[in-house]
Protein backbone atom coordinates (compact mmCIF):
# COMPACT_ATOMS: atom_id res chain seq x y z
CA UNK A 1 0.00 0.00 0.00
CA UNK A 2 2.88 2.58 1.07
CA UNK A 3 4.74 1.92 -2.22
CA UNK A 4 1.83 1.77 -4.76
CA UNK A 5 -0.46 4.47 -3.42
CA UNK A 6 2.16 6.67 -2.05
CA UNK A 7 -0.05 9.69 -1.57
CA UNK A 8 -2.40 8.26 0.69
CA UNK A 9 -2.37 9.41 4.56
CA UNK A 10 -2.62 5.50 6.09
CA UNK A 11 -3.24 5.10 9.60
CA UNK A 12 -2.99 0.88 11.45
CA UNK A 13 -5.15 0.13 14.38
CA UNK A 14 -3.83 -2.09 16.05
CA UNK A 15 -2.74 -3.86 19.50
CA UNK A 16 0.43 -2.14 21.46
CA UNK A 17 2.61 -5.55 21.10
CA UNK A 18 2.54 -4.94 17.37
CA UNK A 19 3.99 -1.02 17.01
CA UNK A 20 7.71 -2.68 15.87
CA UNK A 21 6.16 -4.02 12.37
CA UNK A 22 4.42 -0.85 11.33
CA UNK A 23 7.01 1.31 13.07
CA UNK A 24 9.56 -0.85 10.29
CA UNK A 25 7.59 0.53 7.45
CA UNK A 26 8.23 4.35 6.36
CA UNK A 27 5.11 6.43 6.40
CA UNK A 28 2.50 4.35 8.77
CA UNK A 29 1.02 6.27 11.55
CA UNK A 30 0.52 3.74 14.26
CA UNK A 31 -1.88 4.00 16.81
CA UNK A 32 -2.84 1.64 19.45
CA UNK A 33 -5.64 -0.14 21.04
CA UNK A 34 -5.34 -0.70 24.52
CA UNK A 35 -7.92 -3.76 24.56
CA UNK A 36 -7.29 -5.08 27.52
CA UNK A 37 -7.64 -1.74 29.56
CA UNK A 38 -8.52 1.44 28.24
CA UNK A 39 -10.11 0.47 25.23
CA UNK A 40 -11.58 -2.73 26.61
CA UNK A 41 -15.64 -3.67 26.63
CA UNK A 42 -18.79 -1.22 24.77
CA UNK A 43 -17.46 1.27 26.54
CA UNK A 44 -14.15 1.35 25.69
CA UNK A 45 -14.76 1.03 22.35
CA UNK A 46 -16.53 4.11 22.24
CA UNK A 47 -13.73 5.74 23.83
CA UNK A 48 -11.23 4.70 20.92
CA UNK A 49 -14.03 5.69 18.56
CA UNK A 50 -13.96 9.35 20.08
CA UNK A 51 -10.42 9.33 20.43
CA UNK A 52 -9.43 8.27 16.73
CA UNK A 53 -12.47 10.97 15.24
CA UNK A 54 -11.18 13.66 17.43
CA UNK A 55 -7.16 13.09 16.30
CA UNK A 56 -7.93 12.37 12.76
CA UNK A 57 -9.49 13.06 9.10
CA UNK A 58 -10.35 9.59 8.20
CA UNK A 59 -12.32 9.19 4.73
CA UNK A 60 -12.02 5.40 4.40
CA UNK A 61 -11.69 2.45 7.10
CA UNK A 62 -10.38 -1.02 5.83
CA UNK A 63 -11.37 -3.56 8.80
CA UNK A 64 -9.18 -6.32 7.98
CA UNK A 65 -9.95 -8.14 11.02
CA UNK A 66 -14.10 -8.71 10.91
CA UNK A 67 -14.49 -9.95 14.47
CA UNK A 68 -17.34 -8.15 17.15
CA UNK A 69 -15.01 -5.81 18.40
CA UNK A 70 -14.23 -4.40 15.22
CA UNK A 71 -17.80 -4.34 13.60
CA UNK A 72 -19.00 -2.07 17.30
CA UNK A 73 -15.43 -0.07 16.41
CA UNK A 74 -17.05 1.21 13.09
CA UNK A 75 -20.49 1.41 14.46
CA UNK A 76 -19.50 4.21 16.44
CA UNK A 77 -17.10 5.88 13.98
CA UNK A 78 -20.23 6.29 11.97
CA UNK A 79 -22.47 7.31 14.47
CA UNK A 80 -19.95 10.05 15.45
CA UNK A 81 -19.31 11.24 11.50
CA UNK A 82 -22.82 12.02 11.03
CA UNK A 83 -23.66 13.48 8.82
CA UNK A 84 -20.58 12.85 6.56
CA UNK A 85 -19.79 9.19 5.73
CA UNK A 86 -16.43 7.14 5.55
CA UNK A 87 -16.15 4.33 3.36
CA UNK A 88 -16.15 1.37 5.13
CA UNK A 89 -15.04 -2.24 3.36
CA UNK A 90 -14.36 -5.06 5.61
CA UNK A 91 -12.96 -8.70 5.07
CA UNK A 92 -14.44 -12.09 3.24
CA UNK A 93 -13.45 -14.27 5.55
CA UNK A 94 -14.38 -17.34 3.72
CA UNK A 95 -16.05 -18.48 6.84
CA UNK A 96 -18.44 -21.13 4.58
CA UNK A 97 -15.98 -22.43 2.42
CA UNK A 98 -13.96 -22.72 5.83
CA UNK A 99 -16.18 -24.68 7.03
CA UNK A 100 -16.43 -27.31 3.81
CA UNK A 101 -12.63 -27.43 4.18
CA UNK A 102 -13.04 -28.99 7.98
CA UNK A 103 -16.44 -30.66 8.31
CA UNK A 104 -16.27 -34.06 9.25
CA UNK A 105 -17.51 -35.52 6.01
CA UNK A 106 -16.99 -34.80 2.74
CA UNK A 107 -14.98 -31.84 3.17
CA UNK A 108 -14.23 -30.27 0.50
CA UNK A 109 -9.84 -30.29 0.39
CA UNK A 110 -9.41 -27.43 -1.97
CA UNK A 111 -7.34 -24.23 -1.68
CA UNK A 112 -8.97 -21.65 -0.38
CA UNK A 113 -8.07 -17.93 -0.86
CA UNK A 114 -4.79 -16.75 0.77
CA UNK A 115 -5.73 -14.58 3.64
CA UNK A 116 -2.77 -11.84 2.33
CA UNK A 117 -5.04 -11.33 -0.67
CA UNK A 118 -8.06 -10.95 1.23
CA UNK A 119 -6.45 -7.78 2.89
CA UNK A 120 -5.71 -6.86 -0.51
CA UNK A 121 -9.52 -7.60 -1.68
CA UNK A 122 -10.59 -5.29 1.12
CA UNK A 123 -8.21 -2.02 0.24
CA UNK A 124 -9.43 -2.43 -3.38
CA UNK A 125 -13.14 -2.65 -2.84
CA UNK A 126 -11.67 0.90 -1.52
CA UNK A 127 -10.54 2.10 -4.58
CA UNK A 128 -6.64 1.36 -3.85
CA UNK A 129 -5.88 -1.48 -5.99
CA UNK A 130 -2.73 -3.32 -4.92
CA UNK A 131 -0.65 -5.90 -6.66
CA UNK A 132 0.91 -7.91 -4.07
CA UNK A 133 3.84 -10.43 -5.56
CA UNK A 134 4.06 -13.76 -4.00
CA UNK A 135 7.56 -13.88 -2.90
CA UNK A 136 9.30 -13.79 0.71
CA UNK A 137 10.61 -11.11 2.62
CA UNK A 138 10.07 -7.07 2.86
CA UNK A 139 11.45 -6.30 5.88
CA UNK A 140 14.63 -4.01 5.65
CA UNK A 141 18.06 -5.55 6.52
CA UNK A 142 18.14 -5.07 10.75
CA UNK A 143 20.94 -5.18 13.00
CA UNK A 144 21.11 -7.76 15.26
CA UNK A 145 21.39 -6.46 19.10
CA UNK A 146 24.64 -7.08 20.80
CA UNK A 147 23.57 -9.36 22.85
CA UNK A 148 22.62 -12.33 20.23
CA UNK A 149 25.44 -11.11 17.97
CA UNK A 150 28.43 -12.88 19.83
CA UNK A 151 26.42 -15.88 19.67
CA UNK A 152 26.39 -16.53 16.63
CA UNK A 153 29.13 -18.72 14.61
CA UNK A 154 30.10 -17.46 11.01
CA UNK A 155 31.14 -20.79 9.85
CA UNK A 156 28.37 -22.81 10.71
CA UNK A 157 24.87 -23.42 9.34
CA UNK A 158 21.86 -22.31 11.28
CA UNK A 159 18.48 -23.53 12.09
CA UNK A 160 15.82 -21.94 13.90
CA UNK A 161 13.34 -24.05 15.46
CA UNK A 162 10.26 -22.06 16.75
CA UNK A 163 8.61 -25.70 18.56
CA UNK A 164 5.36 -23.77 19.96
CA UNK A 165 1.82 -22.79 18.41
CA UNK A 166 -1.49 -21.57 20.27
CA UNK A 167 -3.26 -24.56 20.36
CA UNK A 168 -2.85 -28.29 21.05
CA UNK A 169 -3.44 -29.36 17.78
CA UNK A 170 -0.34 -27.40 16.09
CA UNK A 171 1.98 -28.58 18.34
CA UNK A 172 4.42 -31.49 17.16
CA UNK A 173 5.57 -33.21 20.50
CA UNK A 174 8.03 -31.91 22.17
CA UNK A 175 10.09 -34.93 23.26
CA UNK A 176 10.13 -34.99 19.38
CA UNK A 177 11.30 -31.74 18.41
CA UNK A 178 13.89 -32.18 21.28
CA UNK A 179 15.09 -35.10 19.71
CA UNK A 180 15.31 -33.53 16.33
CA UNK A 181 17.44 -30.51 17.55
CA UNK A 182 19.96 -33.19 19.10
CA UNK A 183 20.62 -35.39 15.87
CA UNK A 184 21.20 -31.05 14.05
CA UNK A 185 23.64 -30.29 16.65
CA UNK A 186 25.29 -33.87 16.13
CA UNK A 187 25.79 -32.63 12.52
CA UNK A 188 27.42 -29.39 13.53
CA UNK A 189 24.63 -27.36 12.85
CA UNK A 190 24.07 -23.90 15.29
CA UNK A 191 20.07 -24.45 16.89
CA UNK A 192 18.07 -21.32 17.54
CA UNK A 193 15.26 -21.72 19.92
CA UNK A 194 12.36 -19.30 19.77
CA UNK A 195 9.52 -19.34 22.51
CA UNK A 196 8.24 -16.98 24.65
CA UNK A 197 7.70 -15.86 28.82
CA UNK A 198 6.16 -18.66 31.09
CA UNK A 199 6.20 -22.02 30.45
CA UNK A 200 7.89 -21.34 26.79
CA UNK A 201 10.99 -19.96 28.42
CA UNK A 202 11.35 -22.92 31.18
CA UNK A 203 11.32 -25.65 29.11
CA UNK A 204 13.41 -23.90 26.28
CA UNK A 205 15.86 -22.94 29.38
CA UNK A 206 15.87 -26.79 30.14
CA UNK A 207 16.93 -28.09 26.84
CA UNK A 208 19.79 -25.25 26.21
CA UNK A 209 22.27 -27.44 27.85
CA UNK A 210 24.81 -27.55 25.31
CA UNK A 211 26.98 -24.12 24.12
CA UNK A 212 25.78 -24.65 20.57
CA UNK A 213 22.12 -24.78 21.39
CA UNK A 214 21.33 -20.91 21.42
CA UNK A 215 17.43 -19.82 23.07
CA UNK A 216 15.79 -16.80 21.66
CA UNK A 217 12.95 -15.86 23.90
CA UNK A 218 11.23 -12.98 23.25
CA UNK A 219 10.72 -11.85 25.92
CA UNK A 220 14.55 -10.53 26.13
CA UNK A 221 14.09 -8.93 22.78
CA UNK A 222 11.05 -6.56 20.88
CA UNK A 223 9.82 -7.74 17.55
CA UNK A 224 12.21 -6.53 15.29
CA UNK A 225 15.59 -7.78 17.21
CA UNK A 226 13.59 -11.24 17.03
CA UNK A 227 13.32 -10.67 13.05
CA UNK A 228 16.73 -10.13 13.27
CA UNK A 229 17.64 -13.19 14.19
CA UNK A 230 16.00 -14.90 11.52
CA UNK A 231 17.06 -12.67 8.79
CA UNK A 232 20.07 -14.50 9.84
CA UNK A 233 19.25 -18.59 9.66
CA UNK A 234 19.78 -20.46 6.97
CA UNK A 235 16.21 -22.39 7.93
CA UNK A 236 13.49 -21.93 10.44
CA UNK A 237 11.11 -25.07 11.62
CA UNK A 238 7.96 -24.01 12.85
CA UNK A 239 4.65 -25.08 13.62
CA UNK A 240 1.45 -23.31 11.54
CA UNK A 241 2.32 -20.73 14.12
CA UNK A 242 3.24 -16.94 14.33
CA UNK A 243 6.85 -17.29 14.04
CA UNK A 244 5.70 -18.81 10.56
CA UNK A 245 4.76 -15.97 8.53
CA UNK A 246 7.79 -13.66 11.03
CA UNK A 247 10.21 -15.59 9.35
CA UNK A 248 8.73 -15.22 6.02
CA UNK A 249 8.88 -11.55 6.05
CA UNK A 250 12.42 -12.14 7.46
CA UNK A 251 13.02 -13.77 4.22
CA UNK A 252 13.46 -17.24 5.34
CA UNK A 253 12.59 -19.83 4.58
CA UNK A 254 10.24 -22.31 6.96
CA UNK A 255 9.85 -26.12 6.68
CA UNK A 256 6.35 -25.79 8.58
CA UNK A 257 5.05 -28.86 10.59
CA UNK A 258 1.18 -29.24 10.22
CA UNK A 259 -1.14 -31.32 12.24
CA UNK A 260 -4.62 -30.25 12.86
CA UNK A 261 -5.06 -27.37 10.46
CA UNK A 262 -4.09 -27.11 6.79
CA UNK A 263 -2.43 -24.69 4.74
CA UNK A 264 -5.15 -24.98 1.81
CA UNK A 265 -7.21 -22.54 4.74
CA UNK A 266 -5.07 -19.72 3.41
CA UNK A 267 -3.01 -19.15 6.21
CA UNK A 268 0.37 -20.60 4.77
CA UNK A 269 3.75 -18.75 5.23
CA UNK A 270 3.28 -15.72 2.39
CA UNK A 271 5.86 -16.64 -0.09
CA UNK A 272 6.79 -20.15 1.04
CA UNK A 273 7.42 -23.25 -1.60
CA UNK A 274 4.50 -25.96 -0.33
CA UNK A 275 7.00 -28.16 -0.87
CA UNK A 276 8.10 -27.27 2.36
CA UNK A 277 5.07 -28.06 4.41
CA UNK A 278 5.41 -31.83 6.38
CA UNK A 279 2.00 -33.21 6.98
CA UNK A 280 0.02 -36.31 6.85
CA UNK A 281 -2.10 -36.42 3.72
CA UNK A 282 -3.49 -39.87 4.58
CA UNK A 283 -6.19 -38.85 7.48
CA UNK A 284 -9.85 -38.14 6.38
CA UNK A 285 -10.48 -36.28 9.60
CA UNK A 286 -7.79 -33.74 8.69
CA UNK A 287 -7.94 -30.74 9.08
CA UNK A 288 -10.65 -30.70 11.66
CA UNK A 289 -10.31 -27.26 12.52
CA UNK A 290 -9.09 -23.84 11.30
CA UNK A 291 -7.16 -22.76 14.16
CA UNK A 292 -6.29 -25.53 15.84
CA UNK A 293 -8.31 -24.82 18.81
CA UNK A 294 -10.83 -27.95 18.75
CA UNK A 295 -10.29 -31.20 20.94
CA UNK A 296 -8.94 -33.93 18.98
CA UNK A 297 -12.16 -36.40 17.95
CA UNK A 298 -10.04 -39.57 17.61
CA UNK A 299 -7.98 -38.05 20.85
CA UNK A 300 -4.83 -39.73 19.79
CA UNK A 301 -3.99 -36.26 17.98
CA UNK A 302 -2.91 -38.60 14.97
CA UNK A 303 -2.47 -35.76 12.11
CA UNK A 304 1.04 -35.07 14.69
CA UNK A 305 2.33 -38.38 14.47
CA UNK A 306 5.43 -37.68 12.19
CA UNK A 307 8.57 -39.16 12.32
CA UNK A 308 11.72 -37.39 13.75
CA UNK A 309 13.47 -38.89 10.95
CA UNK A 310 10.99 -37.50 7.99
CA UNK A 311 11.52 -34.14 9.56
CA UNK A 312 14.87 -34.29 9.92
CA UNK A 313 15.88 -35.49 6.38
CA UNK A 314 13.71 -32.95 5.33
CA UNK A 315 15.70 -30.34 7.05
CA UNK A 316 19.45 -31.35 5.76
CA UNK A 317 17.48 -31.68 2.69
CA UNK A 318 16.80 -27.75 2.40
CA UNK A 319 19.58 -26.65 4.18
CA UNK A 320 22.81 -25.48 1.68
CA UNK A 321 25.80 -26.78 1.49
CA UNK A 322 28.03 -24.27 3.00
CA UNK A 323 26.96 -21.02 5.72
CA UNK A 324 25.18 -18.38 4.15
CA UNK A 325 26.89 -14.90 4.55
CA UNK A 326 24.03 -13.20 3.56
CA UNK A 327 24.39 -10.65 6.41
CA UNK A 328 27.56 -9.35 7.81
CA UNK A 329 27.73 -10.62 11.84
Amino acid sequence: MREQHPGVQLSVLSQPFTRPFFEAIEGVNFIAADIRKRHKGIRGLWLLARELEKGNSFTAIADVHSVLRTWILTFFLRLQHLPRKYRIASIDKGRKEKGLLTRAKEKQLVPLEHSVKRYADVLQRLTFKLQVPYELGGLEPVDLPSSVATLFTPTRLRVGIAPFAKHKGKIYPLERTLELVKRLQRQGIQVFLFGSRGDEQHLLERWATKPDMVVIPAYNLNLLEELSVMQRLDLMVAMDSANMHLASWAGTRVLSIWGATHRFAGFYGWGQSENLAVERDDLACRPCSIYGNKPCARGDYACLDLSVDEIYKRVLLELPTHPSASFSN
